[in-house]
């Protein structure tokens, strides 16, 4: 098993421990999640690739996780991540540089 897909198992696996502790507050906030990469105008893979720039922007190595993992669920391209990277990195810098890298090598990963 790929280190990505390790740590995507133990983002799923804390956050799922969260929904059992507060089931409410993240019923709610999977609603949300839903709600916000539903099809639209814009496709639920370009969604999830600027979830990931703004967690690659954020420093959330999880969520960069996370969101990789989705985008690559709706047939977001490594091409299409990369591009997105390199607004992350216009915005964040060499932190963002640095997160941004993460992000290519999980999406490798989990290829």
């Amino acid at each position: 098993m790929s280190d990505a897909k390790q740590k995507l198992e133990s983002v799923n696996a804390r956050l799922m421990g969260l929904f059992k502790a507060e089931k409410q507050t993240m019923m709610a906030f999977n609603g949300l999640t839903v709600a916000a990469t539903r099809e639209g105008k814009i496709s639920p893979a370009i969604k999830e690739l600027t979830a990931v720039a703004i967690a690659v922007a954020k420093g959330c190595e999880d969520c960069i996780v996370y969101h990789v993992a989705a985008a690559k669920k709706h047939g977001a391209s490594r091409e299409e991540l990369v591009e997105m990277l390199a607004v992350s990195v216009e915005m964040a810098g060499g932190p963002g540089a640095v997160y941004a890298a993460r992000a290519l090598e999980t999406f490798d990963q989990l290829s």
